[in-house]
C-alpha cells in the first residue's frame, strides 16, 4: 500500500507562464522532500498548462489537474484541498517563490503544536512594492477583525481538521475567500504565525488586490459583520468590538468587561466540544 505524503502542496495557476517556473522550482526545492505537488491550471490561454506538463515529466511527485474550462479561484482551491492526500495541506501561489526550509519550518511548528491548525509565516514584498510583513504569532478574534492574520500563500493547514469541520473556501465571499475561512476557523482552532521570513510574495499589476480592490475591500467588512453577529447581536457592542479591534482602547486598558466574557464564552466552549489533541491529531 502506498504511503501518503505528509504534506499536500495545493498550488491554482492561471495565465501563469511568466512566473510560473520559480514558483514550481522553489517547492521542488524543498529541504522536506515529503509531499505531493498538486497544480490546477485553471482554463489558462497561455502555456502555463504546457510548463506544468514539463515539470509533471520530472518529477512524480507534481499532480498535474489541467482544468479546460476556467472554475475561478475558489473552485480551484477547493477541487485542490478535495484531492490532498496529505497530514498537512500547504498553499502557494503561482508568482510566488517559497524560501528553501519554508516547508521544514513549519511541518515542525505544526508536528510540537497540535493545537494549532492553521499556520502562516512572515513573508518579504518584492516587485511592485517592497517590505517584510509581520503578521501576529497568535492570531484572535480581534486580530481577524484588525486585519493582523495570515499571508494565504504561507499557509500550512491541518487536513484533518478541514475534513472533519467541512471547511472549505466559500464561494460567496470571492477575492476574500481566505479570509473568511480564517473568519470561521479562528471559533474552532488556533491559527499561528512562525516569527520568520519563509516565502516572497510578488507584487504585480495582476495581484486580486490591486485588480479587485475595492470589491475586496466590501467582502471583506461583510466577513468582519459576519464575525461581530457571532459575538453579539447588540450593535453599540459591535462598534465598541471593532473599536477594541482598531486598537483605540489603548493597550487594552479600556477594554469592556463584556466583551472579555464573550470571547472567553467562546473559547471555553470551544475547549468543551474540541480536544484536538485526542481526537483529530496523530501522534
Amino acid at each position: 500500500m502506498k504511503k501518503s505524503p505528509r504534506i499536500s502542496v495545493v498550488m491554482p495557476a492561471y495565465n501563469s507562464e511568466k512566473y510560473i517556473s520559480e514558483a514550481i522550482e522553489s517547492i521542488l526545492n524543498q529541504t522536506f522532500t515529503d509531499f505531493e505537488f498538486i497544480i490546477l491550471n485553471d482554463g489558462s490561454t497561455d502555456n502555463t498548462a504546457k510548463i506544468i506538463s514539463e515539470y509533471a515529466g520530472k518529477d512524480k511527485r507534481i499532480k498535474f489537474v489541467n482544468n479546460e474550462q476556467n472554475k475561478g479561484l475558489v473552485g480551484v482551491l477547493n477541487e485542490g484541498l478535495d484531492l490532498a492526500n496529505g497530514e498537512y495541506i500547504a498553499r502557494m501561489d503561482s508568482d510566488d517563490i517559497s524560501l528553501p526550509m519554508r516547508f521544514e519550518k513549519q511541518i515542525k511548528y505544526m508536528d510540537e503544536h497540535p493545537e494549532c491548525s492553521v499556520l502562516g509565516a512572515w513573508f518579504e514584498r518584492f516587485g511592485n512594492a517592497h517590505g517584510v510583513v509581520r503578521h501576529p504569532t497568535r492570531i484572535k478574534i480581534l486580530n481577524i477583525l484588525a486585519d493582523q492574520h495570515v499571508g494565504h500563500p504561507t499557509v500550512f493547514m491541518r487536513k484533518s481538521v478541514l475534513d472533519t469541520y467541512g471547511f472549505r473556501y466559500d464561494n460567496n465571499y470571492k477575492w476574500c475567500e481566505d479570509f473568511e475561512l480564517w473568519s470561521r476557523m479562528v471559533f474552532i482552532t488556533e491559527i499561528h504565525n512562525l516569527p520568520e521570513i519563509l516565502l516572497r510574495y510578488r507584487v504585480a499589476d495582476a495581484n486580486i488586490g490591486v485588480v479587485h480592490g475595492a470589491e475586496q475591500y466590501k467582502t471583506a467588512q461583510r466577513v468582519k459583520h459576519n464575525i461581530l453577529k457571532m459575538l453579539t447581536d447588540d450593535v453599540e457592542k459591535q462598534q465598541h468590538i471593532l473599536g477594541c479591534a482598531r486598537g483605540q482602547y489603548k493597550q487594552g486598558l479600556l477594554l469592556p468587561k463584556w466583551l472579555g466574557r464573550i470571547i472567553c464564552l467562546f473559547i471555553v466552549r470551544r475547549s468543551a466540544r474540541h480536544n484536538f489533541r485526542d481526537r483529530y491529531v496523530k501522534d
